[in-house]
């Protein structure tokens, strides 16, 4: 009897922790209607925005014996999704070959609250793209920076970052050089014989780029010239001379100055370029042009002399010099002169039978220079009158110019 009655107490004893165990096994896996909650998120390319695929996502919760991990993996558009998870915190981490991996442990891991019968999505991750061994080609054209053409020749450094390509030619950059990728700014530098150095940075070197046209500028230096043996009438009127430096037949650098200025610079030519110098002044013309070479000591700047006596001839006129005064008598000498420039003209002694009122005595022709307002003095030897007339001297016409000085 009392082994049948602790037979049946045993039975009772099993059977209850059988159907605890049913119990608490339902409840995990979902059964006796309550079921587990569910987590859902996304993870894009930090860079593109665009959905990662294959993405391992790891998610865990609890701690020592009681620890769980789930897996799964993002579908083509990044989206992944857990289903049963038990109530609680669960922390996920995400990994992938070629991205840097995101850990539990991380400051910007993603946590997780699950709540039976419950969805839940997950805030987004982004993943950064880690570029070791992998290559990008950089490639671009260059030109010159003056005349727009293509650089071919001579000897060029490329920088891009830490890689560095010497002694190349310009025109190796149009298929491109292989360097590794960047996640973030990548430093360019261009160097090219007789060129000034190009820098730029591109962002985020991570695929292939074409840097398209670039412009370098030419690298250059500057003639400084210098007037000399400028006439002080000039200089007072202070004309303006428009100068040009040539190599060929083309233009590579211009400028202008006032005569008063005494000197001028014409900048920007190219170095290694010899050139010769053309000057425009009113009143002048140029002998030839002047040749600049730059020699094997230059320093990027060359002085020249410009002498508007030997380099430049004065564009002359005739001009007719007419004294006229009422007091003018027989056999008195009557002389001129340009006061600016010194040119004289021969006394004329007054001859002939009746003179007229005024009298007038045409001194004859002599040439001065045309464009500028010039001082002409006419005076009578005999009674030591004299007179003056400012006249400007016109550079159009065949015929003498006539000017008339009143002197008594």
């Amino acid at each position: 009897m009392n082994l049948i009655h602790r037979t049946a107490g045993g039975l009772k004893i099993i059977t209850v922790c059988l159907l605890l165990i049913l119990i608490l096994g339902g409840c995990e896996k979902g059964t006796l209607g309550v079921k587990g909650g569910s987590v859902s998120g996304y993870i894009l390319d930090s860079r593109t925005l665009a959905g990662v695929s294959g993405v391992s996502i790891t998610a865990e919760t609890g701690a020592g014996d009681s620890k769980v991990n789930k897996i799964t993996y993002s579908d083509s558009n990044g989206g992944y999704y857990f289903s049963d998870l038990r109530a609680g915190e669960w922390v996920m981490s995400f990994d992938k070959v070629g991205y840097q991996p995101v850990y539990t442990d991380a400051t910007y891991t993603v946590k997780v609250v699950v709540v039976n019968n419950e969805h839940r999505v997950a805030p987004e991750i982004r993943m950064v793209q880690n570029y070791v061994n992998q290559y990008v080609t950089i490639k671009g054209i260059l030109k010159d920076a003056k005349n727009g053409t293509l650089i071919n020749l001579g000897v060029a450094q490329f920088v891009f970052e830490n890689q560095v390509f010497n002694n190349r030619v310009p025109s190796e950059f149009q298929t491109g050089f292989s360097v590794p990728a960047v996640n973030g700014g990548m430093n360019v530098s261009i160097k090219v014989t007789n060129y000034e150095t190009y820098t730029t940075v591109i962002n985020n070197a991570v695929t292939d780029r074409d840097l398209g046209v670039i412009m370098l500028q030419p690298m250059s230096y500057k003639v400084v010239g210098v007037w000399k043996d400028v006439p002080g009438w000039v200089f007072q009127e202070a004309p303006t001379a428009n100068i040009f430096a040539y190599s060929g037949n083309r233009v590579v650098a211009t400028t202008s100055c006032t005569m008063s200025q005494q000197s001028f610079e014409l900048t920007g030519i190219p170095i290694g370029t010899s050139v010769t110098i053309d000057a425009q002044i009113k009143g002048f013309r140029m002998n030839g042009p002047v040749p600049v070479t730059p020699n094997s000591d230059f320093q990027g700047i060359i002085y020249q002399n410009l002498s508007l006596k030997s380099n430049f001839s004065q564009i002359l006129r005739d001009v007719r010099l007419v004294v006229n005064g009422n007091n003018i008598g027989l056999n008195e000498r009557i002389g001129g002169y340009c006061n600016e420039t010194g040119t004289v003209w021969p006394q004329t002694i007054v001859t002939g039978g009746i003179l007229s009122s005024p009298r007038v005595v045409d001194l004859g022709v002599n040439q001065v220079p045309t464009g500028y307002t010039l001082t002409f003095t006419g005076f009578n030897v005999d009674d030591g009158t004299i007179g003056t007339s400012r006249v400007i001297i016109n550079d159009d016409g065949v015929d003498p110019q006539i000017v008339t000085v009143q002197v008594n």
